[in-house]
């Protein structure tokens, strides 16, 4: 396996799949040092990266961690105060502001000169329907390789349900959706490491639904379909678990208490939120308007909980087979649904399986091999994309 260079910040956050990315990589990739703020020290730092490759390369592949924003258009005064105002709010660590500018501007300088062959960037959390033409030359250019969902999971513009118009996310950026990204990865399946969200171990419960509170739970944002969701529940007059940490947190954020902001808070929350999917009999999760698979299509399943949803782009591809894994369900039909269940007391099998799939093919390290796999063909030269087909990872190769 080639020797590989991971370069990021080392950042605590809310989402699990940004938090374990280094983990991620380490697992794919034994041979890997680390350098940035939190990984490497002050001295070293103001070396520069250029001179630790130098002391420590050679290196085949360059991977450039989830917190810095490589596929930004320009690394311009703008990009850098919302970059430390998303970090200051959201994330735990602590760095000093001066000491991430100085790296993202280092990084920017030496990445697109630097002499390693393979250079990747992960696109997993990448806002792809607001990309534009210069991010994606910012891939030709720097001759950026991704880890991030191929085409199977972005679909056109003109593919997406009508209800996408009434979301929050879908009005914020409208002036500038395109099918840019989707035509890049269409085009060039060659560059892209598919890889999507993953569970770590701590996230999977074993606790049979029959054991659990006969409740549903409805965790996350109201988007679209979940709000219908909530608004079908409440009418039919069926149980709903209680999500008082979310609004707790949701409101002392808004009173400017940084509970996003330290690792006790997020601790907190990650911790109410797991014991919310694995205290639950049914959750329920929907495809936001955008149809991406977003991690609560792995991290239900994995706790054990029969999930109900409406499932996103691809999942079928994925190993979740509905009335096997899951139960496709839309928000209208969710009460008869429960109702059903309640009166049978079916699902056990159904959630057992899906825990299963999490298990076998998107757990942490199920992700880390799938990654070795695309990796060991990318450096031989033979790399022409991977994809999903039931449930199967298939690596492309010349």
């Amino acid at each position: 396996m080639a020797r590989a260079l991971y370069v990021d910040i080392d950042l605590i956050h809310l989402n699990p799949t940004a938090t374990y990315f280094p983990q991620l990589i380490e697992a794919a990739v034994p041979d890997v040092s680390f350098y940035g703020p939190g990984f490497s020290s002050p001295d070293l730092l103001a070396k520069g990266l250029l001179s630790w490759i130098r002391e420590t390369g050679p290196y085949e592949v360059i991977f450039i961690g989830p917190n810095s924003p490589i596929l930004v258009e320009n690394l311009d005064d703008e990009v850098i105060r919302s970059t430390l105002a998303y970090m200051r709010d959201y994330t735990a660590h602590g760095h000093q502001d001066s000491q991430i500018v100085a790296f993202f501007k280092d990084l920017f300088a030496v990445l697109p000169e630097v002499d390693i062959k393979h250079r990747i960037a992960t696109s997993l959390n990448f806002d792809y329907y607001g990309a534009t033409d210069v991010q994606v030359q910012r891939l030709q250019d720097w001759n950026l390789t991704l880890i991030g969902p191929n085409e199977q999971f972005v679909r056109p513009l003109a593919e997406l349900p009508d209800f996408v118009s009434q979301e929050k996310h879908f009005q914020r950026k409208k002036a500038r959706l395109s099918d840019c990204w989707f035509d890049f990865l269409h085009a060039h399946p060659e560059r892209v490491v598919t890889a999507l969200h993953y569970v770590l171990p701590s996230e999977f419960s074993h606790t049979p639904i029959h054991l659990r509170r006969p409740v549903v739970a409805v965790p996350g944002v109201e988007y679209h379909l979940r709000k219908e969701a909530n608004v079908a529940l409440r009418r039919a007059g069926i149980r709903i678990a209680s999500k008082w940490y979310f609004h707790l947190f949701r409101a002392a954020n808004r009173l400017g208490v940084p509970v996003y902001g330290h690792p006790l808070g997020l601790h907190m929350y990650n911790h109410c939120f797991q014991r919310t999917l694995k205290t639950s009999r049914y959750v329920y999760t929907a495809r936001g308007g955008f149809g991406l698979p977003i991690r609560k299509f792995f991290e239900i399943p994995a706790a054990g909980a029969l999930m109900l949803c409406s499932p996103c782009t691809g999942y079928q591809e994925l190993g979740f087979t509905d009335g096997v894994h899951y139960h496709s369900v839309e928000p209208d039909a969710l009460p008869g649904v429960l109702q059903e269940l309640s009166r049978t007391g079916a699902g056990h099998d159904v959630a057992v399986a899906g825990r299963k799939v999490a298990a076998n093919n998107h757990s942490l390290q199920a992700r880390a091999q799938q990654i070795a796999l695309c990796l060991q063909a990318l450096t031989n030269g033979t790399y022409r994309g991977a994809r999903w087909r039931q449930g199967q990872f298939f690596i492309e190769e010349r």
